[in-house]
């Protein structure tokens, strides 16, 4: 009695484990062929990519190509060690911040850092960008706990955009590229994490908004919370924490539709202690969303700004956080 069911467990276990194993052989040949498929997709841009070392980042961008310097980031090149009299102010974002429709020079950073040098007020500014197309907050966070203290930053400028709270991987927050270069161990285990992903933000999204900005900011509001307060706790910089709108198909940027969450997000950046809080919408009022967006003629972009918007944002920044009648320099 007890030989049979010892070979009925035996018998049962190799049976899984053919199915399981299985399974994974399978689904490890359409990851092949799906990452063969994004592969045949992606433009020069996406080219300058890399996976990385962190996992946490799952992608970064190849150092000393494309436009990227040394540290892998569109940006001019920045050492380590700061400069005797020098403001550094770090920017941290995704490819809002990092003006990636733009030329180089006309990011908001570096028109930001022009406008406070032709100031001469006795101060040197230095702004540095660690910013990468498609990241999500968690990895920003990585950048700002990792890499951004490394430069001794005066200031953090942490660029928030409606889209960060997504998954880098199971929101597929990171598009292509994330898909590209997600090499998960197994991808059965994959598989289940998924599902149990979509459950659970079924769970916690109950009474949410269907639209999905909407939707993963109700749903993962504890998370958001957690997270600015890590994000105000980081570092010794003074810290401001701007939010961008977005660029809707109406006349004027009145009462945005994301505007409730919007305001919920800066005031808890304005919890005492934590952050400065900076709504750019209060920037692009005197403008419509036409005036100040990327128009593009596949798709719509609710995100991106064109030159004129990148530059007043700089402005904007200039004048709010770092204004000039402060002989001082600049206050929190």
């Amino acid at each position: 009695m007890k030989r049979a069911t010892l070979k009925n467990l035996l018998l049962l276990l190799g049976t899984c484990a053919i199915v399981l194993g299985g399974t994974e052989a399978f689904l490890r040949v359409r990851a092949k062929h799906t990452r063969a498929a994004i592969r045949a997709t992606f433009d020069d841009s996406k080219l300058c990519t890399m996976a990385s070392v962190d996992k946490r980042l799952i992608y970064t961008y190849k150092p000393d190509e494309c436009g990227n310097n040394s540290q892998g980031y569109r940006d001019v090149e920045h050492s380590f060690e700061k400069p005797a009299g020098t403001i550094r102010i770090i920017i941290i974002g995704d490819s809002v911040a990092e003006g990636r429709d733009v030329a180089p020079d006309s990011t908001f950073g570096r028109v930001l850092e022009r406008i406070l040098n032709d100031r001469n007020d006795g101060h040197h500014y230095e702004v540095i960008l660690l910013a990468r197309a498609g990241y999500s907050t968690s990895q920003e966070l990585v950048l700002l706990e990792e890499e951004a203290p490394r430069y001794d930053p005066d200031w953090i400028l942490w660029s928030y955009c409606m889209n960060d709270p997504a998954d880098p991987v199971y929101h597929n927050a990171n598009g292509a590229l994330g898909a590209y270069y997600y090499h998960p161990r197994s991808q059965l285990v994959a598989l289940v994490r998924a599902g149990i992903f979509r459950v659970t933000q079924k769970i916690r999204g109950r009474g949410c908004p269907g639209e999905f900005h909407a939707f993963i900011h109700c749903a993962n509001w504890d998370e958001i919370e957690r997270n600015i307060e890590r994000i105000g706790g980081t570092t010794r910089a003074a810290k401001v924490f701007m939010v961008h709108p977005i660029f809707e198909d109406r006349p004027t940027f009145e009462r945005p539709s994301l505007g409730d969450i919007q305001g919920r997000l800066l005031a808890m950046a304005m919890m005492p202690g934590l952050m400065r809080p900076l709504d750019l919408l209060e920037a692009f009022k005197p403008y419509s969303p036409q005036e100040l967006k990327i128009n593009r003629r596949d798709y719509v972009d609710p995100w991106h700004m064109n030159e004129l918007g990148h530059r007043v944002t700089a402005e904007y920044i200039a004048k709010t956080v770092f204004p000039p009648e402060d002989a001082s320099g600049p206050r929190y």
